[in-house]
């Protein structure tokens, strides 16, 4: 074991992790129902992976999150107005590409509005459940087409939502020390749990 460890110490011991995120994101104001302003996200479900080699490192491994995606749907309001939204039909279209309806199965269910850390602001969100399977290349701008009820104190309010969307992307480069990984496996060190969903905005701007 203490040899291994010293042939470890003497090569260099960085690998580099570069990782590119495919996201979606509105390309028009957030369209407004029952008083409540509404804003989709695209969550990546998955991952493509490559290997490269450098001077003076080990390995290099790139990462480009592409999906497929599951979409989240948040609605914003005042608080003590608003108090659940419900979504009552759902298309997403790749213009040119393909038009996708979802089964009503896969908007079940209420949304309940619940306070945020933004004084008079309230916030209800909704996970579709589908896995939508999107081209990098083909798929560039979106469009999400949905019908909404809106629970208010004074009623029910419904209307649909028209959200555009166009291609993002960012990149981060996280760099890991092969010894410092090894000396916590060793010692039982065990990596923190990631959620599996990322936290909701908590405003609409």
């Amino acid at each position: 074991m203490r040899l291994s460890l010293l042939c470890l110490c003497v090569l260099p011991s960085c690998v580099h992790l570069f990782t590119t995120r495919v996201d979606y994101t509105a390309s028009a104001p957030a369209p407004s129902v029952g008083g409540s302003t509404f804003r989709a996200e695209f969550i990546p479900k998955g991952a493509e992976s490559g290997l490269a080699l450098s001077a003076g490192v080990i390995g290099g491994a790139t990462v480009s999150e592409i999906g497929p995606y599951q979409v989240r749907l948040h609605a914003f309001g005042q608080s003590g107005d608003q108090r659940t939204f419900r979504v009552t039909s759902f298309t997403l279209t790749s213009p040119g590409n393909f038009t996708a309806p979802m089964e009503p199965r896969g908007f079940e269910g209420r949304a309940e509005f619940k306070p945020t850390q933004t004084t008079g602001r309230n916030r209800a969100s909704l996970l579709l459940g589908p896995w939508f399977r999107l081209d990098e290349y083909r798929d560039r701008e979106l469009l999400i087409e949905a019908g909404v009820e809106v629970t208010r104190r004074g009623g029910v309010t419904r209307g649909s939502l028209r959200i555009p969307l166009k291609q993002t992307k960012t990149s981060r480069r996280d760099s890991h020390f092969l010894l410092n990984e090894l000396w916590q496996d060793i010692r039982g060190v065990e990596d923190p749990v990631i959620e599996a969903l990322p936290p909701a905005p908590e405003s609409a701007e």
